[in-house]
């Protein structure tokens, strides 16, 4: 049995209080805020596993850019918006674990499964959905979560739910007066959907004792096809969008950070990048999602990858692989 020693757990415990003080913050019920100008959010899109965590790590790093759960100087903690303040937002902009559609199997977390072709209806949003009211109260939520982490009014926040995928032109109305920046991460779904599928992704483990393998690399395969699909539909006609490959980013870092640095309009610095001598904040979790850089991280499951797998993921995904630049793993050959 693994022992946990007395410094992982005040770790733990940190990175707890970090995520969870928001519950015992009660300035939110004062106007202070009220008055804070978002100053375009930036928005991180993609799907989990998918290199959302190391992006959003390295805007962190930046002075001007604040997340849920902290400024530059605590860059690792929880950065899902969805997730941390689910219990307090309106369900239109959560659904993850918090304030989830039934469904008589997948039960929450949904992370790799609210795309799905039986969910993605009740997932999908365009900017046809918005309510005035459950968008006035986000606006303010997202304002107070400025004011808590930076109590100035020249800082950038930045979010990666991943459930904003589905629902990129909703948000672009719901934040129109405030210039939100829409920032699509991809990876190769060959290698992610089979990744997630072999029980990476803990919404799909659970089912591993209900369904086969393949089963679930269908289930998986719907999830990427889908939040994909929405994202292109939404993001085709706005200038506010813009799409990165995530082995682009792991290849050439420098040059992909400084792309949206000047997409988001932000002050690049070296810094923002992995490097050795960066010292990873106390109350962190997923340690080695920052130095070193992996860019054949794909190989390992494209190298395992079978015949009969390919043509299951190629089925919903490959249209929109091929689109963003993907090959199927037995062309490459």
């Amino acid at each position: 049995m693994n022992k946990i020693l007395p410094k992982e757990i005040t770790n733990n415990l940190y990175y707890a209080y970090k995520r969870n003080n928001w519950m015992v913050d009660f300035s939110r019920y004062y106007k202070k805020y009220i008055d804070l100008n978002l100053n375009s959010p930036i928005f991180l899109l993609g799907l989990q596993g998918g290199g959302l965590s190391l992006v959003s790590r390295m805007l962190r790093r930046n002075d001007k850019v604040v997340s849920v759960t902290g400024d530059s100087k605590y860059w690792t903690g929880a950065d899902e918006l969805q997730n941390v303040l689910g219990p307090i937002l309106p369900p239109e902009f959560t659904g993850i674990k918090h304030k989830v559609p039934p469904h008589p199997e997948f039960d929450k977390p949904r992370g790799w499964l609210y795309a799905t072709d039986e969910l993605i209806d009740k997932y999908r949003l365009t900017s046809e959905n918005v309510n005035e009211e459950n968008k006035e109260k986000y606006i303010n939520i997202l304002k107070w979560t400025i004011y808590r982490q930076a109590k100035r009014r020249d800082v950038r926040f930045t979010d990666k739910s991943q459930i904003n995928t589905v629902k990129v032109s909703f948000l672009d109305k719901v934040l129109s007066e405030y210039n939100p920046k829409f920032i699509l991460i991809t990876r190769d779904p060959y290698a992610l959907c089979f990744r997630s599928a072999q029980g990476k992704a803990y919404s799909l483990k659970r089912l591993q004792s209900k369904y086969s393998f393949h089963e679930i690399l269908e289930l998986a395969s719907q999830h990427w096809a889908n939040s994909i699909k929405a994202a292109l539909e939404d993001g085709e006609n706005m200038n506010n969008f813009k799409i990165l490959k995530f082995e682009d980013i792991l290849s050439e870092p420098q040059h992909n950070m400084k792309e949206i640095c000047d997409f988001a309009n932000l002050e690049y610095s070296e810094d923002m990048l992995p490097q050795p001598n960066h010292v990873i904040p106390f109350g962190s979790k997923r340690k080695n999602r920052w130095y070193p850089l992996k860019p054949k991280l794909n190989n390992q499951y494209l190298n395992e990858i079978t015949k009969e797998e390919i043509e299951i993921i190629d089925k919903h995904c490959g249209k929109y692989a091929s689109l963003l630049g993907y090959e199927r793993p037995d062309a490459r050959l």
